[in-house]
């Protein structure tokens, strides 16, 4: 199995295992589903790091663009904290 399939595999099933187990515990909160998804996809990037070199900044795009979706996540919930 190639290097990029098998990321792929794994992208796949660690979403669904996380989804799956979040869905079984009754989660409603959909930035829940987002950050741990993200986390699960910069820690499975960081994990194949023998990438071609243009998937690799593609994928570090698409990093860049969900940790931003993060950062703006925990700020909202600090504000909704902290007021």
């Amino acid at each position: 199995m190639r290097i990029f399939n098998r990321y792929i595999l794994i992208l796949v099933l660690t979403a669904c295992v996380i989804n799956g187990v979040l869905a079984f515990l009754g989660q409603t909160d959909l930035s829940v589903y987002f950050i741990l998804n993200t986390i699960a996809y910069l820690v499975v990037t960081l994990l194949h790091v023998y990438l071609n070199p243009t998937a690799r900044r593609a994928l570090n795009g698409v990093a860049v663009v969900l940790f931003a979706g993060f950062m703006v996540i925990v700020i909202v919930k600090v504000v909704e904290i902290l007021s």
